[in-house]
Formats: structure tokens, C-alpha cells, sequence
């Protein structure tokens, strides 16, 4: 297929739900939010993202996993946690733009009250995220993206795929071997439409709102 902009696509294309396979098996759209109303939240917390168009992990440790074949690589879902300097030491990039930055991202963490959370995944090549927030708890992290259409000057073809990864630094320091459940929200409306709405759910749910006495 011929090369397109984002605006050609327009017409063709279908959002993304973006579950975890393999971890809670929790998957949702931009009209759902995180099961729990009370859990830490970090809203458009720093981030650092890298983004290729070739197959396989942006970011890992020990031996670098390899999805096989097309319909593997299209439930791809890989995720680091690094929690110490040293930690921070064994992680691998993939030679791509941006890596330098990526390493750069990590060294400038402070690991006594932050913790990166990278989490890995395929995207259609017309589309990009914005994280919007980022929700966890000793033994659950939850993300939540904002899709958006590529620049009009980006080419893109419809049916393609790239492999993105996301560095987030959670505000907190605590330790990932607790982290069992993985969830994230990947819809179509705004971060700033996406977090004002959860801000009210979570006032709503502990009275500071005015929705529910």
C-alpha cells in the first residue's frame, strides 16, 4: 500500500484497544477509567518516549526478547522497571533515535523517590499517544494515553505498524517484584479531557467533590 497522511487515513481508521497480554488482561477505552478510585496518580507525569519501525523491544534487560512473526509482534507487550542506579546500568536500548536521550532520562532519575516504568507496545504508524496519567499501588501500575493523529506531513500507511516504548518516572520509590497487574486505557479524547474526568470520579468517590455526600 502507497504510502498516506494522516488525514488520508482518517476515514479508515479503527482505535486501538491496548491491553497487557499475559499480565491482568486488563484492556479499555477512553470511556474507562481504573478500577480504583483511591490508588497514587501521577497526572502528565515526565516521560520519555522512543519509536522505530522495527519489530522487537526498544528497551530491556539481560537477553533482548524477540517477538515471532507478524501476529505476535501485533499483541507485543513488554515492560522494565528499573528502581536503582544500578538497575539503571544494566538496561539495553535499541540503536535508534533517541537512545542516548532514553539513557540520558534514566541517569537524570532520582531512584530515592522515583521509580521509571517503561512500558513497551505496538501502534499503528498513522497514530501517536500522550500519556495522560499514571496510576499505581504496591502491587498494580495502570497507564492512560491520549491517541492522536501524526503530523499532516508525516507519510504513514494504514495497515503498518511501529514499536513504541515509554519511559515514565513514577513519583515514588518502591519495589517492582510486588507489581503483579498491569492495565492501561488507550482512547481518542484529550489528556486534558481524560484527567479532569478521573479527578472527578476520584473526588466523587471520597466526598471532596460534591457529587455524592
Amino acid at each position: 500500500m502507497p504510502s498516506i497522511t494522516r488525514r488520508r487515513a482518517l476515514q479508515g481508521a479503527v482505535a486501538l484497544v491496548a491491553g497487557f497480554a499475559g499480565c491482568s488482561g486488563d484492556s479499555s477505552s477512553s470511556t474507562n477509567y481504573p478500577s480504583e478510585a483511591d490508588g497514587n496518580i501521577a497526572f502528565d507525569p515526565r516521560s520519555y518516549r522512543l519509536r522505530t519501525t522495527d519489530p522487537g523491544p526498544l528497551v530491556w534487560t539481560g537477553e533482548r526478547p524477540t517477538p515471532e512473526g507478524d501476529e505476535e509482534r501485533a499483541h507485543y507487550r513488554h515492560h522494565v522497571f528499573v528502581a536503582s542506579p544500578e538497575e539503571a546500568d544494566a538496561v539495553s536500548f535499541a540503536d535508534v533515535d533517541g537512545a542516548d536521550g532514553a539513557r540520558e532520562f534514566l541517569d537524570a532519575t532520582d531512584y530515592d523517590a522515583e521509580t521509571v516504568f517503561v512500558e513497551q507496545w505496538t501502534i499503528e504508524e498513522c497514530f501517536t499517544p500522550n500519556l495522560c496519567y499514571v496510576q499505581w499501588s504496591e502491587t498494580d501500575v495502570e497507564t492512560s494515553y491520549a491517541r492522536r493523529y501524526r503530523d499532516a506531513h508525516v507519510h504513514c500507511e494504514a495497515d503498518a505498524q511501529d514499536t513504541i516504548a515509554t519511559l515514565i518516572r513514577i513519583p515514588a520509590a518502591f519495589d517492582p517484584s510486588d507489581v503483579n497487574s498491569y492495565g492501561s486505557s488507550y482512547g481518542s479524547s484529550t489528556c486534558e479531557r481524560e484527567n479532569e474526568l478521573l479527578r472527578r470520579r476520584r473526588n466523587e468517590s471520597d466526598g471532596s467533590g460534591g457529587g455524592r455526600p
